[in-house]
């Protein structure tokens, strides 16, 4: 157990990083940050069980995870929110104000077109794209076999460029 040594170091070192899985999943901040309390009192109420075959943090992001997949099933149907409400136009860097425009509205195209993706590709796909999880820890995490990420992933990607296409010839026929 590395890189930590009281429960409030754990929690320090992955709320950040659980949440922003969590706010992709649910497009929601405030549930996403329920959610990642769920998990670390999960997590804590857990650690006696941790046996250590995976690293802290797959264990954390397995946690998530079914977190995640326990709401979403008692959640009868997943509404859309607004992307204003999940992504601000505040600006982290210095960029020039029609760029930084054009590339908030690319990446709210983007996780749109994720979330009208099937829930296996979005799941992968945030796990391997935005969280930056290897193929292993992600089979982990989801419980499948190394070869159903890579498939998984694959597909996903390959549908995710086809719900983008459509939406630029959409766009370009108004």
């Amino acid at each position: 157990m590395s890189g930590w040594k009281t429960l409030e170091e754990l929690y320090a070192l992955y709320y950040e990083e659980i949440y922003r899985y969590l706010l992709q999943r649910t497009r929601k901040k405030e549930l996403a940050q329920d959610l990642t309390q769920d998990t670390f009192l999960k997590a804590f109420n857990g650690l006696a069980t941790f046996k250590g075959k995976s690293s802290i943090k797959t264990w954390l992001y397995t946690i998530s995870h079914h977190t995640f997949i326990n709401w979403y099933r008692r959640e009868t149907k997943f509404s859309q929110h607004s992307l204003e409400e999940t992504y601000s136009l505040e600006q982290k860097t210095y960029k020039n104000p029609e760029d930084a425009i054009a590339q908030k509205a690319r990446q709210e195209q983007v996780m749109s077109a994720i979330h009208l993706l099937k829930e296996d590709y979005q799941a992968v796909l945030i796990l391997r794209e935005y969280q930056d999880l290897s193929y292993d820890e992600i089979a982990e995490i989801l419980g499948w076999k190394l070869s159903r990420v890579k498939t998984n992933l694959h597909r996903a990607k390959l549908e995710l460029r086809n719900h983008l296409s459509i939406q630029e010839d959409d766009r370009n026929e108004v």
